[in-house]
């Protein structure tokens, strides 16, 4: 799901607008919006479609704009707020953004010290045949031809199963990039 921020027109990067938010209403905040819909309306409230437009962030450029805003001393992100509300005098609930990027990385190293589970397996029949004469073994898939051994069919006494892992489930060996 992607994220709607307010940002500046003919800018060569992102630039967002900044609010003033917390208990003195000095504190920075920035905006964003869970639709394109929420955010156009905000921008056409406040009158700003000459000079802003609604940008649309995937959830890996939202956490690297998030980022790039923290590391500015913005400190609080407020979602969906609505400009008639704004301008009524009532405060809009904000995030504190180091909380939200801190519940992140948390969660992202308890993944990384987690056991991965084990791959999804596959069961297979497998067809066992011995040759009469020589007594060489041959397994093999179920339903495929019968092999041929001194020039005979070999004899399938018996069946197998099998587990194995699904194919491109199996985790590579050489370092990534390599």
């Amino acid at each position: 799901m992607n994220v709607f921020v307010i940002a500046k027109k003919q800018a060569d990067d992102l630039q967002t607008a900044v609010f003033f938010a917390g208990e003195s209403g000095n504190e920075e905040a920035v905006a964003a919006f869970t639709t394109h819909q929420a955010a156009r309306e905000y921008v056409n409230s406040a009158d700003w479609s000459s000079t802003d437009t609604v940008a649309e962030l995937t959830p890996i450029d939202f956490l690297q704009w998030l980022a790039t805003v923290h590391r500015s001393g913005t400190r609080y992100l407020t979602v969906n707020p609505v400009r008639n509300v704004q301008e009524g005098g009532v405060s809009q609930p904000v995030l504190v953004i180091e909380d939200q990027l801190t519940e992140l990385a948390s969660m992202l190293i308890e993944k990384l010290h987690t056991p991965a589970p084990p791959p999804p397996m596959e069961i297979q029949q497998i067809d066992i045949y011995h040759c009469e004469r020589c007594g060489r073994v041959v397994r093999q898939p179920s339903g495929q031809l019968t092999p041929v051994c001194c020039d005979q069919d070999m004899a399938k006494p018996a069946v197998d199963t099998v587990a194995t892992p699904r194919q491109g489930d199996v985790a590579c060996s050489a370092p990534v990039g390599q």
